[in-house]
């Protein structure tokens, strides 16, 4: 079941912007033995499961390899996993991941995989962007605009997302 978007301020990044778009994938008729060859191939801890339409039907990880028994990945795969759309802001779907301890999320638009969000897709967005405060200029790193400035104290909508410096 796919996480619906929510209003946002326009500055407050979203899904689309930070999330894999070329996924490995795998189709439910695969043996258990491809899907593991992938997820070693790849160095990949897990992957969606596309029907013939690019729908997802399920995800399958190295645990589901490793621990279930099975020959087809239909047989071992996590069916009906959360999905997330592309246009959710970044911080909903960090909630999604450390909350219910997700590794990944299919991204769809329509009911079609586009793309694939990781929790280190998140950590990557953290240490190359940050929060510039309009009235002062002072920065904050965060996954969503911050309610106050640290520097200054000013409140609102009146930060931007920026390319972060290195080593900040």
């Amino acid at each position: 079941m796919a996480a619906q978007t929510e209003p946002r301020p326009q500055s407050e990044a979203t899904v689309a912007a930070v999330m894999t778009r070329a996924v490995i994938t795998i189709g439910p008729d695969a043996t258990v033995t491809e899907a593991a060859d992938l997820l070693h191939r790849h160095h990949i801890t897990g992957m969606p499961v596309l029907d013939d339409h690019l729908r997802v039907v399920g995800v399958v990880s190295e645990m589901d390899v490793v621990l279930k028994p099975g020959t087809t990945v239909a047989e071992i795969m996590s069916a009906e996993p959360r999905t997330i759309d592309e246009e959710v802001p970044l911080s909903q779907a960090a909630d999604i991941l450390m909350a219910q301890r997700i590794r990944r999320l299919p991204v769809v638009r329509h009911g079609k995989l586009v793309g694939l969000i990781s929790r280190t897709d998140l950590v990557t967005f953290f240490a190359r962007h940050q929060w510039v405060c309009s009235k002062c200029g002072g920065t904050q790193r965060g996954l969503e605009p911050p309610e106050k400035c640290i520097v200054c104290g000013a409140e609102g909508e009146g930060f931007k997302l920026e390319d972060a410096p290195g080593g900040m």
